[in-house]
């Protein structure tokens, strides 16, 4: 299978070698690029021409990448059309969905259903395309999530997440009222031999991780935060906030208070993202759910 990709470079665009806009700018990875230039499946005006030749505004690049040429072997993932599935934004190449609260990003085990990959494996079932996460949410966190319909797309994105070209906002409910509208969280999280579930500060084989927040409501007892990633450890918002002494609403795992039945009070909210080999940028933003309760 192929896929081909032309862009017009813009008015402004400043001169750059095809090398440097294919990597630096558009994300390609060394093997990626490399693959273009040994098959000659990237044309600048139509023609094959070296990787150093410097372009101008409005040449036109066309970009033809080959599956053969990728090692990813094409989601297993067993179609499951059970779920009412929210597709939030989609094109030819990625898909926003929001995910419900409960749902895993993806089965673990062959024979396993129920899961949002499940769901969009069904929902791209006569399309050919396929779905492939580049990042994930935890089980019980509910909203969007950013998935690539082909495996060009991947170490782009995953790319795009490291270097936090992607930017993810999440919404979370806490326990208590903060002595500061806005803060920095720095503190390493690893893993904890009591519970393999459960991640801790300063635990086994501890990275740092760093959690960014603002307040936005308070009352005596609860908080409504804006939270931003630095960086991305499992359950780093969860741990973070209960290492304060502010767990999160509805935390079965960090929250010495939780109540049988509460769900979790944790959503991504909103992803802004580049569309490929382009320069412009989407935001997309997931309803908050009915459940997503703040104290008045």
């Amino acid at each position: 299978m192929k896929w081909t990709y032309k862009r017009i470079l813009s008015d402004d665009f400043q001169p750059t070698a095809l090398r440097q806009l294919l990597q630096k700018n558009w994300a390609l990875s060394k093997k990626e690029v490399h693959f273009l230039r040994i098959d000659r499946s990237v044309l600048v005006n139509h023609r094959y021409q070296s990787m150093n030749t410097v372009l101008a505004p409005h040449d036109q690049i066309e970009m033809t990448f080959d599956s053969q040429n990728f090692s990813t072997p094409i989601p297993s993932f067993l179609p499951d059309s059970t779920a009412n599935l929210q597709v939030l934004f989609e094109n030819n190449d990625l898909l926003i969905a929001n995910k419900a609260t409960g749902v895993k990003t993806h089965s673990n085990q062959p024979g396993e259903t129920g899961s949002l990959m499940n769901h969009l494996a069904a929902y791209l079932q006569n399309t050919d395309s396929y779905p492939y996460n580049v990042h994930r949410l935890d089980q019980q966190t509910s909203g969007a999530i950013l998935v690539v319909k082909n495996p060009v797309l991947i170490p782009i994105y995953n790319r795009f997440i490291k270097t936090k070209v992607v930017h993810r906002t999440y919404l979370a409910v806490v326990q208590g009222k903060f002595q500061h509208a806005h803060g920095i969280i720095s503190l390493p999280i690893g893993e904890t031999l009591a519970d393999k579930r459960k991640r801790v500060v300063n635990g086994t084989q501890a990275a740092m991780a760093v959690t960014e927040f603002k307040v936005l409501k308070e009352t005596d007892h609860q908080s409504l935060v804006e939270v931003q990633l630095q960086t991305g450890r499992t359950h780093q918002i969860r741990v973070h906030f209960a290492s304060l002494g502010h767990p999160i609403i509805g935390d079965p795992l960090y929250n010495p208070k939780y109540h049988s039945g509460e769900r979790l009070a944790l959503h991504s909210w909103k992803i802004e993202f580049p569309l490929p080999f382009s320069n412009e940028t989407k935001c997309v933003t997931a309803p908050i759910p009915d459940y997503f309760q703040f104290e008045k």
